[in-house]
Formats: structure tokens, C-alpha cells, sequence
């Protein structure tokens, strides 16, 4: 079905947030719910505090220079997507209120919802979308997620434009935005790669006239969105709290304080148990404690499964000769023993990793065979391609994930097993990325998973990308990803990305070594918590309810 419009699903929505919100609404003639009575409810939210955790820290609070995705826990407060996404995989409306795709698949019109405003009382109209995203996609702008708008006509190879004019995006009117592609697409890769990461910035705060000045700006210090909660004050790397935005146009919070804080995975458990947290917003609860958090009275828990991956990186760069040789990279695969991390270390809370795609992804191969775990002719293979095991390799791990740190424990027993010594350095996340993208590692340990669009891991085999951080040269994985995204139909679209399965299995860039579920909890104090949908950053919080 070449149109799809959201139309009554969008209508409804507005109409029965409107009814409830806490703020005084009025009806807009341009809205969907032209016609419905306002809400005349103005008790403003419960002045009670909710604290969500998160295992590791944001680095800045702007979404588009972060370097992981700990800050879209902290911009899905603040700033507004275009869109949500259900742990399915559905797209629900958020900023725009319905949308369309054209006829030749070119192009996608989303019609905003008119009661969207920003923080500072401002309108948030079509003007605010198109700034956004010549700003997000120009050379001039420092972004983290740059590769999320290749799709967009104007832009090159990577998601950047010299000239923003160029840039395929018009406000049609004050509330309707056109945005071209240069190739046909599938409209749930425009929805999950653009749209989900299209964080709309304030026009009226931020257009300088320079889009070089957006990153420098003192505006990130006290951010102003349109989002459900407003920036109060933070300290770096530790809390941020924020407090609700009454005017907030899908309805007011039902309480008045949100606290954002980066809590270590091992202390999660006490946390939860002694009030001092809410809910685990991001991160799992150890599963030493997982019995523990499941007997527990005052608290839900639910065993979530992800859509994320973790997976070992090889130094690639053409200086490292170590791992070039793909039988080289087969023999590590062979040698790592991935099911005993699924059994000791989540007693099954997941599953064996072949691929970036969990077996319950819709566009996942299941004609995928992988490697067996199988040291002996591991080790045969390693003798006969001539690998050097006199050195000592150095595999580097980032801090806050305890079954990541605990699984490089037995990738380096493993590699012992068959000859290989193995050094483990830890580091935080930050340092950690900037020590890969600068060659400066042997072998490394990380995780992704973001969308559930099935070219999501592009940007990890995309030659020249910040996330290659195998440092791939060769384009060939690259390649078969873009011959997916160049097709709107799901069956060509399904034969593609089976054939780029295939080709990480038979080359293996990278090592894929699990998919673990997220073990999750919150406080019976808290009700209608969306907690599946986590995986995608999708909080929702303004729909939760305190008991």
C-alpha cells in the first residue's frame, strides 16, 4: 500500500491527551481534533520526585555531539522526534501527528501537531523541522548521527551538505513538512533511521545565521526543548533533573520531578530496593540479583528481549596486518566459546549472536549458519595462516556493563585455550571510542542496536563512518547494505540484507557474540510505564502514573 496516513489513530490520540492533560487547552481550528472541548483540569503535576536510572553517563547534553546512546535517555525528555517506536517495531505519532509516503516512494509529507510549542512558549511549527535538518545535515555542524540522513535528497554519501539549500526539506505550511529522498525508500527505513533520530532544535534560539555556532552555543548548558520535562540543572556525568512541562502538548507528566542519574549496574538492586530509584531506564539489572529484584513486593520486573548486539571488534586498519586474513577472523569465532556467556553469565536471558539480527528480527536470515564453537580447529586454522602468537594482544573494554566486562574474561581464557595471551584494559566509554577510531587497540569490545531497520549496523562496516570501528577499508559489507536501502519493496529489500547476513558470516569484520535480554524494574509507586519499549528510547514518560 504505496499511502499510509495515521490519521483516526492520530486523532484519537490528541483528542484523549487533550481531555486529560493537566494544562488549560484550547481548541486550534488546523488540528485534528477541530471540534472537541478543552480540558479545563489546571492542578498542574503531583509534586512527588521520580528518579530513573541509567548505567552509564551522557557527555553532552546535545543529542547530536554525543558519542553513545546513554543521551538519547536525556533527549527524549527534552527535545521531540518525529515519531515513537514500539518494541515491535510500530511507528506511533508523536511530533507528527500522521504522515505519508508519495505515491513513487520520493518523498514523505508528516503533518505536525499544531499544539506543539517549545518550553519557552514559543509555537514549534514546520520552520523549526526544515532548520533542524539542513543544521543536522551540514558540513559546518558537528553530528554523531550524521550517517541516520544519507537518505535525504542534498545530501552526499555520508549525510552531509555543502549548501543547505540543497537539502530536500520544505515547510509546505506553518504545521506541514515535505522531505525528499534520492532514491525510492521503504518507508520504515525513513521512519526508523531519520525520523527517529530527527531531535527538532528551536529555530528562534539557535539560528544564527552560522550553522557552525549550533555546536559551540551556550544554549546546550540549559538546553530548551519542546518535550515532556524541562532542564532544571545537572552535574556532569551524574544527574540531571528536570521538571515537567505543564504545557506540553500530548498531555502534562503526572509528576513534577524527573531525576536522570547514572547509577553502576552492580548498585541498581539496592538502588530499587531502598527507593533511592524508580526505574531502570537504561542498562540491565545484574542477573546476580534478578531472583531478588523478581521476589521483591514493591517492584515490577520484566525480561525484555532487545533488539541490541554485542559484538568484538578487529583492529583492521591497513597498518595492523594481525587480523586481515578472514580465516584469520573465522578461527577467533571458532575459538570463542558465546554460548557459555549466554548460560553462565545470563543463565539464558538471550541468545547466541551470528549476526547484528536476533533471530526474531524481521529480516533476519534464518538459512544462517554459524560458527561452531570449536578450539581445536580454531587453533589448526590460526598454525595454517600463519598467525603470530608470540605477542600479546590487547583487548579493550569499556566500564558499566558487567556481563560485556565478564564475557572479555572468557574471550581471553578462550584465546589462552588455544595459544593466543590476551591483555584486557578497561576504560570509560569516551576515552574508549577515541582509542579505536585512533587504531589504538588490538581487539575491543562494544554493543549497538538502535532501530529495528535492518541496515541499523551500516554505519559499523561503512568505510570512513565514526562508528567503523573495526576500521574497515574494504566497502563490500557497505555495499550489500546499500543495494537493501535502494529498494522500497520488502521482498527485494529481505533477499539484500540475507545476502549481507551472509557476508559477515563468511568473513566475519566483526565477531557477534550475543543478544542479551534486558532485565528491567521499576517501582510499584509507578504504573502505565511503557518498559519494552526501552530498547528504543522511547519513554514516554509523560503517560506514567504515580499509584
Amino acid at each position: 500500500m504505496k499511502k499510509r496516513i495515521h490519521a483516526l489513530l492520530s486523532a484519537l490520540l490528541v483528542m484523549s491527551l487533550l481531555l486529560s492533560g493537566c494544562g488549560q487547552k484550547t481548541d486550534n481550528p488546523g488540528s485534528a481534533t477541530s471540534g472537541a472541548s478543552s480540558s479545563t483540569q489546571t492542578s498542574g503535576p503531583k509534586d512527588e520526585v521520580v528518579t530513573m536510572a541509567i548505567i552509564s553517563t551522557w557527555n553532552t547534553l546535545n543529542i547530536y555531539n554525543t558519542s553513545g546512546n546513554y543521551g538519547h535517555c536525556v533527549a527524549d525528555q527534552m527535545f521531540e522526534r518525529m515519531v515513537s517506536c514500539t518494541h515491535d517495531g510500530e511507528y506511533l505519532p508523536r511530533l507528527a501527528e500522521k504522515w505519508e509516503m508519495s505515491e513513487d516512494n520520493t518523498s514523505m509529507t508528516f503533518y505536525l501537531n499544531p499544539n506543539a510549542k517549545w518550553q519557552d512558549g514559543q509555537p514549534l511549527t514546520a520552520d523549526d523541522v526544515v532548520f533542524t535538518l539542513k543544521a543536522v545535515t551540514n558540513e559546518k555542524m558537528d553530528n554523531y548521527y550524521r550517517s541516520k540522513f544519507v537518505d535525504v535528497a542534498g545530501t552526499d554519501d555520508n549525510g552531509m551538505s555543502v549548501n543547505a539549500d540543497d537539502v530536500q526539506v520544505e515547510a509546505l505550511d506553518e504545521h506541514t513538512v515535505k522531505i525528499g529522498f534520492k532514491t525510492p525508500k521503504d518507508e520504515g527505513t525513513i521512519l526508523s533511521q531519520l525520523c527517529s533520530f530527527l531531535y527538532i532544535l528551536p529555530k528562534h534560539l539557535l539560528d544564527t545565521g552560522d550553522y557552525a555556532d549550533i555546536n559551540t552555543s551556550d544554549f546546550w548548558s540549559a538546553p530548551v526543548g519542546a518535550g515532556p520535562f524541562k532542564y532544571v540543572r545537572d552535574t556532569a556525568g551524574e544527574e540531571l533533573e528536570l521538571t515537567a512541562n505543564e504545557d506540553y502538548y500530548l498531555g502534562c507528566p503526572d509528576f513534577k520531578t524527573f531525576v536522570i542519574k547514572v547509577v553502576p549496574a552492580a548498585s541498581l538492586t539496592a538502588g530499587l530496593l531502598n527507593g533511592d530509584i524508580d526505574v531502570v531506564g537504561a542498562g540491565s539489572i545484574p542477573l546476580a540479583d534478578w531472583e531478588t529484584v523478581k521476589s521483591s513486593d514493591s517492584l515490577n520486573a520484566q525480561s525484555v528481549e532487545s533488539y541490541s548486539y554485542q559484538y568484538m571488534e578487529f583492529n583492521l586498519s591497513e597498518g595492523n596486518a594481525a587480523f586481515q586474513d578472514r580465516n584469520v577472523r573465522i578461527a577467533f569465532d571458532k575459538a570463542i566459546n558465546k554460548q557459555l556467556m549466554v548460560d553462565q553469565l545470563m543463565a539464558g536471558e538471550g541468545q547466541v549472536a551470528v549476526g547484528p539480527m536476533p533471530k526474531y528480527h524481521p529480516y533476519y536470515n534464518s538459512a544462517l549458519v554459524g560458527n561452531t564453537y570449536d578450539p581445536d580447529a580454531a587453533k589448526q586454522m590460526l598454525e595454517t595462516a600463519g598467525f603470530d602468537f608470540s605477542r600479546t594482544y590487547r583487548l579493550i573494554v569499556p566500564q558499566g556493563n558487567q556481563v560485556r566486562e565478564q564475557s572479555a574474561l572468557i574471550i581471553q581464557q578462550n584465546l589462552k585455550d588455544i595459544g593466543i595471551d590476551v591483555k584486557i584494559e578497561t576504560y570509560d566509554f569516551a576515552t574508549l571510542l577515541e582509542m579505536m577510531r585512533n587504531g589504538d587497540f588490538d581487539l575491543g569490545l562494544l554493543g549497538g542496536g538502535s532501530n529495528i531497520d535492518p541496515s541499523e549496523s551500516a554505519v559499523i562496516v561503512k568505510p570512513g563512518s565514526a562508528q567503523n570501528y573495526s576500521l574497515l577499508t574494504d566497502s563490500k559489507w557497505y555495499d550489500l547494505v546499500s543495494k537493501g536501502n535502494s529498494l522500497a519493496d520488502y521482498a527485494g529489500r529481505k533477499e539484500a540484507f540475507d545476502a549481507y547476513q551472509q557476508a559477515l558470516v563468511d568473513d566475519q569484520p566483526y565477531i557477534w557474540l550475543y543478544h542479551q535480554n534486558d532485565l528491567r524494574a521499576y517501582s510499584k509507586r509507578i504504573t502505565q510505564i511503557p518498559l519494552e519499549d526501552f530498547i528504543w528510547y522511547n519513554y514516554e514518560v509523560w503517560t506514567w502514573k504515580l499509584a
